[in-house]
């Protein structure tokens, strides 16, 4: 994901825009893709970790919410990268940092928001799941071909191409990764308030 701001806000780094929200607290709009989107957790934890109060305004999906951005209508939006970087290439957005703990495919040249606040990651992932009773060869087999496809150069370039990046490994690392993202962003929910509607 990527912090993209409105032109209109003073703010060209991440400290520029914490030291702007903390002037302003309750006064910048932040637009997500949805209530309990990665967009809308990436922000409430900045929000957590950068000390700060800008107000969530969530959309139904990133279109409307890029929409609003572009307008003015909102100052802030933790955006998936995919669709986003020829608006900050033009000008009409200003992009601020990746979330991610390594720069991003398409804004290689944005610093990442961890540089400014420390600890800071916020990735949006997808995995494989398979039912609790298969058979370990299966999951094994499975997890290997993945890790195999995962790994090809074709793969990587498309992957590529819409700003992600694979990530191949172990059932046991990802059961970790899963433990850990539950941990973090539970802490995410608390902090928000967040209830399932």
């Amino acid at each position: 994901m990527v912090i993209l701001v409105h032109p209109s806000v003073p703010a060209k780094s991440v400290p520029e825009l914490i030291a702007h929200a903390k002037a302003n607290p309750g006064k910048i709009n932040m637009a997500s893709a949805g209530a309990g989107s990665a967009p809308h957790m990436a922000g409430e934890l900045f929000n957590f970790m950068a000390g700060v109060n800008m107000v969530h305004v969530p959309y139904r999906g990133q279109g409307p919410a890029l929409s609003d951005l572009l307008g003015g209508q909102v100052q802030v939006f933790f955006a998936t990268t995919p669709g986003t970087s020829d608006f900050a290439r033009t000008g009409k957005l200003r992009a601020l940092a990746v979330t991610s703990p390594t720069r991003a495919e398409g804004f290689s040249e944005l610093p990442r928001v961890g540089d400014f606040v420390p600890g800071y990651e916020a990735s949006q992932w997808y995995g494989i799941a398979a039912p609790k009773n298969t058979p370990v060869e299966v999951v094994d087999k499975l997890n290997r071909e993945i890790n195999a496809a995962l790994s090809d150069p074709a793969m990587r370039a498309k992957f590529a191409e819409i700003g992600g990046e694979p990530l191949a490994g172990s059932p046991s690392e990802f059961g970790r990764l899963i433990a850990e993202e539950t941990e973090k962003w539970g802490k995410v929910v608390k902090f928000t308030g967040l209830k399932p509607e």
